[in-house]
């Protein structure tokens, strides 16, 4: 099953984060992607905008609820973001064929490689909270 993406993911904190942490990374993202400091840049202007978008949810305890609440139902009916679940592909899988062609057998190391992706965002994502935590006591 695929990973949903949250408001978390958008502003690379824990779902546990505390609200210094939130907001620490909220600071941070956008200081680095404001468009004072990337004139001209679409790119800049979308991620500030996102960015502004998961802050204005996680920094309300009402918001970031309710929000809570969408990403344990998602993962409770085994659901992303799109409404596929993992059975909607099981009968590909099985059948070892796909649109009437065989099987590519390179799915195992593309899955390899996305679980090593995975581990690694994961350690970068547990480095930024650390590091904010760190920030937030030095003052």
């Amino acid at each position: 099953m695929a990973r949903i993406h949250t408001h978390y993911d958008n502003l690379k904190v824990a779902r546990n984060a505390p609200p210094e942490v939130i907001r620490a990374a909220y600071k941070t993202l956008s200081q680095k992607y404001h468009p004072d400091r990337n004139p001209g840049s679409p790119e800049a202007i979308r991620i500030i905008q996102i960015i502004n978008s998961a802050y204005e949810v996680l920094s309300d305890p009402v918001k970031r609820q309710e929000h809570d609440d969408w990403i344990a139902k998602t993962e409770e009916h085994g659901k992303d973001a799109a409404g596929w679940t993992a059975s909607n592909f099981s009968d590909v899988r099985s059948s070892g064929k796909t649109n009437g062609k065989p099987h590519s057998h390179g799915h195992r190391s593309r899955r390899k490689r996305a679980s090593k992706a995975a581990k690694l965002l994961e350690k970068a994502r547990m480095m930024l909270d650390h590091f904010s935590r760190y920030l937030l006591r030095k003052g």
